[in-house]
């Protein structure tokens, strides 16, 4: 099926990105304990760390979740690949297009003998290539998903017939691979130019308004999950700078830059952190304000909901504070109060500029909480940021606390245990207790009935199967295309569960909590 520009498609693009990024989180524990073990501040306190064994086990650590930050590239590939067709043989067949492709590329700069900037050579998998980044991997992602889509069903010939369907595919994305090969070493030099001279003039320019409008914007996209779209470059590419390591490799990207230095920082106390320009602000919203804010929807709920409304509100801020997932208390003022959102979003904005500001550079490798914020921030001790995260972290929960607070009050906003009588505005609901226990019991027992009967209902109130154009899950949303917006019975999914529904354009997004990938995966067996 030919795919048009729509909110979907862009939405199906955050999509992909997201299964990259999701992994990060565990890859920044496993560096961060490393540079636990390898920090000599650490090993004056805990002298038994300094011991060979250990000094040998934070190396390995440290370099086996590097490994993941230098193969971003291949890893966007067949992510893309595979989420774009939910089929395992379209990742296969991308890696397959990933390694032809530079292989070519670096054919042709021998072939050619052609003198090239520098910067713009580089390796991928050990193969001698253009530094094309996570932009080649994304290329090659969507080319294989195309390629995958348009040739998967194909039927040859009897004397052929052996690749046929699926196996054809791996095949036309090798000649995909060679064919966008012989492309970019014509074209990328020059687009290579235009994304070096850029990232230098951010380098040169950067400023307290354009990071806080970086984080603002950041926090604007996160309801329509294009977020990963716009931070992307920035995070991940040459965009967002570059840096050479002590071991000599090129590493890109605002974040990419911040976790290199540190952990180069400790064996060269002279390394200057220049990474965490752009993301050093993160921390402040996500660990002191989100939590303020869920303080105050829990002093101004009503007195015989307080119970409730504070089991659910502990439960997400601890959540932000800890993992740096801001998704449960986003969106339930999101879809019940946008003003709080917007509120949010410029206190956000505020607090990128103001790091920004005082030249402070900090980082995280997967989650903007309180483990990374030790793990890369504190315990390596490269500067004062993050005290002054924490001292202006406790001045925006300050703010966070009250500004929401005269908010809910002046607006009687119905957030948690605020709602009226008959009415409940929440982030969990009964339903969705009564749908895990479902599910528990599903597990134990199986039973047909019961694991269609949610799924059926939601899938009725999407508008039925042939309402249906895509159906995606992200962390906590169920995400769906669909032909008719009109058929989409909104207050039917809030009734099945859902704590919000996003209407946009093409598309819809409703927010199921944790169990969105299973409400997925059952409606795609009642579909089938």
């Amino acid at each position: 099926m030919q795919r048009t520009l729509t909110f979907d498609f862009f939405q199906r693009i955050g999509r992909a990105m997201m299964a990259v990024v999701l992994i990060l989180p565990l890859v920044s524990i496993l560096m961060g304990l490393g540079g636990v073990i390898l920090n000599p501040n650490v090993q004056q306190l805990l002298p038994f760390l300094a011991g060979d064994a250990w000094q040998v086990v934070g190396e390995l650590m440290q370099r086996a979740g590097q490994a993941v930050f230098n193969n971003l590239p291949v890893l966007f590939a067949i992510a893309i690949a595979i989420t774009w067709t939910n089929r395992g043989m379209a990742g296969f067949s991308a890696l397959i297009a990933f390694f032809i492709m530079h292989t070519t590329i670096g054919a042709l700069i021998d072939i050619t003998g052609v003198k090239l900037n520098e910067r713009m050579l580089g390796t991928e998998l050990g193969i001698p290539t253009l530094q094309t980044g996570v932009f080649g991997g994304i290329l090659i992602g969507f080319l294989t998903a195309y390629l995958y889509n348009r040739f998967h069903k194909v039927q040859l010939p009897d004397a052929i017939s052996l690749f046929s369907g699926e196996r054809l595919v791996p095949i036309v994305a090798s000649f995909g691979g060679i064919v966008t090969a012989v492309i970019l070493f014509f074209a990328w030099p020059q687009i290579s130019l235009g994304v070096l001279a850029t990232g230098d003039f951010i380098a040169n320019h950067t400023n307290p308004l354009v990071v806080g409008l970086y984080g603002g914007l950041e926090k604007l996209l996160i309801p329509f999950g294009l977020h990963h779209i716009y931070n992307t470059p920035l995070l991940f590419t040459d965009i967002g700078g570059a840096y050479t390591t002590l071991d000599g490799a090129r590493v890109v990207g605002d974040q990419n830059v911040y976790i290199a230095q540190v952990i180069d920082k400790l064996k060269d106390a002279s390394i200057s952190i220049t990474g965490g320009t752009y993301i050093a602000g993160k921390f402040i919203p996500v660990m002191f304000g989100l939590p303020a804010a869920a303080l105050a929807m829990y002093q101004v709920s009503k007195t015989e909901k307080k119970g409730k409304a504070k089991s659910l509100l502990a439960a997400a801020a601890i959540t932000a504070l800890l993992t740096g997932i801001t998704e449960p208390l986003e969106f339930t003022f999101l879809f019940v109060a946008p003003v709080l959102y917007a509120a949010h979003t410029v206190l956000t904005a505020l607090a990128f500029g103001l790091m920004n500001a005082l030249g402070m550079h900090a980082g995280f490798a997967g989650g903007s909480g309180l483990i990374d914020f030790i793990l890369f921030n504190s315990l390596p001790n490269h500067s004062n940021a993050w005290l002054v995260t924490i001292g202006l972290g406790l001045v925006f929960a300050v703010i966070y606390y009250f500004v929401f607070k005269w908010l809910i009050l002046k607006w009687d906003l119905k957030t948690p245990g605020r709602e009226d009588d008959g009415e409940e505005t929440k982030l969990y609901t009964k339903e969705d207790y009564r749908a895990k226990q479902q599910t528990a019991s599903c597990i134990e027992q199986p039973n047909a009935e019961a694991e269609s009967s949610r799924a059926s209902q939601i899938l009725a109130a999407l508008g039925g199967q042939e309402n249906i154009r895509q159906l995606d899950a992200c962390i906590t949303r169920l995400r769906v295309g669909v032909h008719d917006l009109s058929k989409v019975d909104e207050e039917a999914l809030k009734r099945l569960g859902a704590s919000g529904v996003l209407k946009v354009n093409d598309g819809i997004q409703a927010v199921f909590g944790t169990k969105s990938s299973i409400i997925k995966a059952e409606i795609e067996e009642i579909m089938q």
